[in-house]
Parts: structure tokens; sequence; C-alpha cells
């Protein structure tokens, strides 16, 4: 006991290096030479199974995302179906082909723009016309004559108005079958027939299957009919028909089904589709992986050896990781005013080093909390404006305005009909809910549109000059960055003074960022309201400490910009000579905007 009792107080009284070396030899190194190779005995008898689970669930996954895929498709169809100008025009409604190609390019063709670009898996879409009198468009409307698919005939026309066709056609054991779909389309009363909407899935929507099975092995693809004929098969090297036809047996007859072949060689993942009649099967070989068996022995000889190695470079890191924490532990409990918070010791580039820095970053970052308040306070704000904005019937304010227009234009009111026009683009593009961002391109034409309304009110008192150096044409950025400092010029600064008016709006494409400049002639800003609102814009001051009213649209632009772009992007203003008042917006470009 007492040569027990000497060892352990040696150990007690030792250096942390030493205390870690012998630590990690007998907790780590001694059990893992011991209960490894046990432990590799039982894992290798499980690793089938465990790979044939996972690929299970892979292929659930991939399944789910294909009836996805097939559930995009089908929903392009209420689109078509309750589209009152398609249904009118199949049924014959209009009557002269103005009035046929005007819907068609105004209601209809739109349609068929926002389902390719909203689904790219669809390579066709096809409506096929029982009314031979209405207007054949190719490609899109075609006459039901041009419609073959006589495999199918029978199961067509036996559709109910709830209910679609997915099919396939062959193209050759080389090349994928052509998957579409079909479904009739009614009157709106669905009392009558008037045509047929086909679309036809492009190779995309197979090759994201087979893709996601794939997960970076070697794999062969198949496709076959219910009844285990080929439809389309990849060459796979050393396989004859009698390894086809194994694999091909084992096919579920519904859902998914993962199993092994030829002694566990080869890994065959199977899909049914009931809705288009054919199985997907993806093949991978799997003898790489039993391969880890023979080198059972050689994998734990180089362990040990690596753990013996790795030890001395472990402990010698681990020496130079606790000094550094020693410090920076010190360093907190030492530190009374929050102002001399920050560490000066080194960071470095490790996982210390990221603690270091993250450290110095929450103090660096503690003095704008109380700036966060605020900017909630705008997006609440924001909000509020945007739940207005929800209570508003845009499409009624948009039909009531085209109607206006026409009228306008029946009665030669050409100036009527263009303020209509641009009133509606300006409503169109302000009350539009789908995306809160949009290019630099559609903001400069909403501001032209804004600029045009104002001019019927002033007249030829407002001037308004526009520059574009550089290519801006995919630049994105957040909507209503522009119109609000236009807004701003207009009512703030000509709208206070005689005269003419000018306002001179340049975009410049510079390495790096895009500068936007506002100016113009009107009756300026005085200057201690000046260097406040250049204060807030910095962030020297909050703007709850503004001591006047107004100027919220101008800060809720900045914030968005910086929130947006970030780095220094954000708005500048000053006065120039002749007291022209100019906006700079600096707006930093991300990785997606570096070819502009």
């Amino acid at each position: 006991m007492r040569v027990i009792s000497k060892q352990l107080d040696k150990i007690r009284h030792m250096r942390i290096v030493p205390k870690l070396i012998i630590g990690y030899v007998m907790l780590i190194c001694v059990p893992f030479v011991v209960f490894g190779y046990i432990f590799y005995q039982q894992m290798s008898d499980n690793l089938l199974d465990q790979y044939l689970a996972s690929k299970q669930q892979l292929l659930e996954q991939a399944y789910g995302n294909f009836e996805l895929e097939l559930s995009k498709i089908e929903s392009a169809y209420p689109l078509f179906q309750n589209n009152t100008n398609l249904t009118d025009y199949l049924s014959g409604t209009f009557v002269n082909e103005w009035e046929m190609i005007y819907n068609y390019r105004k209601e209809i063709g739109p349609a068929f723009t926002f389902m390719y670009s909203g689904n790219p898996i669809i390579n066709a879409i096809t409506i096929y016309k029982d009314n031979d009198a209405v207007l054949k468009l190719p490609p899109d409307i075609m006459n039901k004559t041009d419609f073959s698919d006589p495999s199918n005939k029978e199961s067509l026309s036996a559709l109910s108005p709830d209910r679609g066709l997915w099919a396939y056609q062959e193209k050759g054991l080389n090349e994928y079958p052509v998957i579409h779909y079909t479904q009739k389309l009614y009157n709106e009363s669905y009392t009558k027939e008037i045509g047929l909407l086909r679309i036809v899935a492009n190779d995309g929507l197979l090759n994201s299957f087979f893709q996601m099975l794939k997960n970076g092995e070697t794999s062969w693809k198949m496709v076959v009919d219910t009844d285990g004929k080929l439809i389309f098969a990849e060459e796979i090297l050393n396989w004859n028909s009698n390894r086809i036809t194994k694999a091909i047996a084992g096919m579920p007859k519904n859902g998914v089904r993962s199993y092994y072949i030829d002694q566990h060689s080869y890994l065959v993942n199977a899909v049914q589709l009931k809705k288009i009649n054919m199985t997907l099967i993806e093949i991978s070989k799997v003898g790489p992986m039993l391969d880890l068996k023979t080198k059972q022995r050689w994998t734990i000889t180089v362990g040990v050896l690596l753990l013996a190695v790795l030890s001395v470079f472990y402990f010698g890191i681990a020496s130079s990781i606790t000094s550094r924490i020693i410090r920076l532990s010190r360093h907190m409990r030492s530190v009374e005013d929050p102002k001399l918070a920050f560490y000066p010791g080194q960071s470095g580039t490790d996982e210390v080093g990221f603690l270091i820095g993250a450290y110095n970053k929450m103090i660096t970052r503690m003095d704008e909390l109380g700036h966060k308040v605020h900017r909630t306070e705008l997006m609440k704000k924001e909000a509020e404006i945007k739940m207005l904005q929800a209570q508003i019937k845009p499409h009624f304010l948009y039909n009531t305005l085209e109607t206006m227009r026409m009228m306008a234009l029946m009665k030669n009111e050409t100036e009527i009909a263009e303020i209509a026009f641009t009133l509606g683009n300006l409503l169109r593009y302000s009350l539009s809910k789908d995306n809160d961002e949009a290019t630099l391109l559609e903001e400069l034409e909403n501001v032209r549109n804004y600029i045009s309304i104002h001019r019927v009110r002033i007249g030829e008192r407002l001037h308004f000059e526009e520059t574009i150096e550089g290519n801006i044409t995919n630049f994105r950025c957040p909507r209503f960055i522009l119109q609000p400092i236009i807004e701003n010029s207009i009512l703030h600064g000509l709208g206070k003074m005689r005269g003419n008016g000018t306002i001179v709006f340049k975009i410049e494409d510079r390495p790096g960022e895009v500068v936007i400049r506002i100016s113009d002639n009107g009756a300026g800003i005085k200057p201690d309201r000046l260097s406040i609102i250049q204060a807030v814009l910095s962030g020297e001051i909050p703007m709850d400490k503004i001591p006047f009213t107004g100027g919220i649209g101008l800060f809720n632009v900045n914030e968005r910009i910086k929130a947006f772009f970030g780095g220094s992007s954000g708005i500048k203003v000053r006065i120039e000579e002749r007291k022209w008042t100019t906006f700079e917006l600096t707006l930093e470009k991300r990785s997606e905007d570096s070819s502009c």
C-alpha cells in the first residue's frame, strides 16, 4: 500500500503535461488496442446492415423528392384551368384574330412563361384545342389533330375532370424515356371539354433522382416497366443478362426497396412509380467496403503507431493552448471597467484564437446593442406598412387603372392614358409582395414612373437628368431604396422653391462597389440639421436622440442598405457648390454581383 501511495503522490505533484501523457496512454491507448480489435469484428458484421439502412433512407428521400417534383408539375393544371382568359380563348369567345393574339400575349402567354421559369424540369407545355375556329399559336396552342398518343387513347378518354394521366414514351435503351402528364381542360362550368393540357418533363427529372442516390459512388442506372422489361439501361462492366434478371427480380411491387445481390457484391435500390407504371433502379458496387476486413491487422498496427506519434504532438500543442487559456482567464478576472475589457494579447488562428477573437468581438459589439433597439423599431414600422399593403387588393387597383387607360384611349385622351399606365406600373411595383429584392434597373424604372407622375403635376419646372456608367443589369438590391430619396428631393428640396428645379441621377459601376448620386438644386438643408443627419447616418447618434421630426424614410433606407450589403455600404449626404444637395449611396458588391 505504501508503494502505491507513493506513486499516487508522485503523480499528484507532477506537471500537467506528464499527467496528460499518462492519462492519455492508460485511458485511451491501452483500451484502444485491447478493445479495438474486438469492436472491429463486431462492427464489420453490422456494417452491411448499416450501409443498407442508410441507402434505404437515402432512397426514401430521393423518392419523396421525385414525388414532390411530379406534384409540382401537376400543380400547373389549376393555373391553366382557372385562367378565365384561356378558357374563353379555347371556347371561342374571342372572334377576331387581334383579340385572340392580344389576350394570348397579355394573359395566356405569361402563364406559360411563369411555369417554365418556376420549374426547370419542364421541357414543354402544350395545349391541344378542340375548337378549330380558335387561332393556332405554336408551340403553346395546337390543334387536337396534332395530338398523337395511341397507346394511352383509352385511358385519356376515360379521364374524369379531376384526374390526369402520367405516361412515358420510350426512346431506346441508351436514352431516358420521355415522361409526360396529360389532363383535360374544360369550360368554366365544366360542362364541355375544350382541350388537352400536356406537360413534358426533361431528363432533369430522372437525373435529379439518380444524382441524389449516387452520393459520390460509382453506380449504374436502369428503368424498367411493371413487367420487368428494360426501358433504359447503362452498360455495367462484366454483367450478363442473368445478373440483370436478378437485379430486376427483387424490385418492389409498391414503394421502395434496397437489397443485395451476388453475395453482397452489389447493392440495388429500386423505386416503383405506380403513377407512371415504371420502376427506377440504381446499382452500386459494395466490394471496396468489404476490403476493409482484409486490412484489419494493418489498420490496428498503423493506428497504434499513429497514436504514439500523435500523442507527443498532442501534448505539446495542449501545453501551448492551456497557457493562452490561463492568460485569458486572468485577464477576464481582472477586468473591472468594460471599456478596458478588450484583450490585447495575440489571438492566433486555432480554436483558442477563435475564442479570444470572439471575446473581443463581443466586447466591440456591446456598444452596438443600443442601435439594435431603434433598428427593431424601424423593422416594426416597416412590418406595419406591409400589413397595410396586404389589406389592399392590388388586382382591383390594376384592373381599375387599366379600364381608365382603355377608356382614355377610346376617347383619344393619350395623356390621361399614359398617366394611368404609369401609375399602374408604380402601384404594381409598390404593392408587389413576392420578393423584397429587385435589380437596380427595376428600381430605376420605378423612379422614372414616379418622376413622370410628378411632371404631370409640376410640369416643365421639373427636370430629371439620368446617367448610367457601367453594366448594372444583374445587380440586386433591396426594393425602395431610391424612390424615398427622390421623393425627399421633390417635396423638401424643389417643393420649397420657385422656378425650375433639377434632379441629377448618376450610377457608377466601380470595382467592388456601385455608387449612386442623387443631386437637386432645391432649398437645401440647414447646416445644423445637416450635421445631425450625417451623424445619424454614420451611427454616431441614435435615432431617438434626433431633436426634430421627420427623416425616418432616409434613415430606414440607410439601415436596410447596411443590413443587405454590409461593409461600408450606406448613405452620405452633403451640400456641394451652388447649394446643390447630394445623396450618395454606396453599395458594396457581394460575390454573386461581382460580374456586374
